[in-house]
């Protein structure tokens, strides 16, 4: 009688394949995760170059230029490999007084298939003017 209570028929396959299904979520979340990081990482280094290099090349007595900032933004972003590794999809350049300040859209292609991704980073530069 006790035998009948605790018979071991059955498979264990539904218990394999759910553990295997929950391993493979894991991993291929992580990965997202990963992949996204880096390619917020890539927009922001890019953004922080671009206003950089247009802020240094704008400047006249610490005093950023609107056209100057902009032509050397298009410039950067035309001609430097790490900007050619994005899409660029909008960039909004901005004055206030010795503040240059930059916000970069790009569209980044997702290396797991799942499309591509908008990434929006601001970055800033200022001038300081040494005597």
């Amino acid at each position: 009688m006790f035998a009948r209570l605790w018979s071991d028929r059955g498979s264990i396959a539904p218990l394999v394949a759910g553990y295997l299904a929950l391993i493979l979520l894991t991993i291929f979340g992580s990965a997202a995760v990963g992949v996204s990081m880096i390619a917020v990482n890539r927009v922001q280094a890019v953004a922080d170059a671009t206003v950089l290099f247009a802020h240094d090349r704008s400047i006249t007595r610490g005093i950023p230029n609107q056209q100057g900032l902009r032509t050397a933004a298009a410039e950067f972003l035309s001609t430097a490999p790490s900007a050619k590794r994005i899409a660029v999809s909008s960039v909004d350049l901005r004055v206030s007084g010795a503040i240059s300040e930059l916000e970069l859209c790009a569209r980044v292609a997702n290396p797991l298939g799942l499309g591509a991704m908008e990434i929006c980073r601001v970055s800033r530069a200022e001038s300081f003017i040494v005597r």
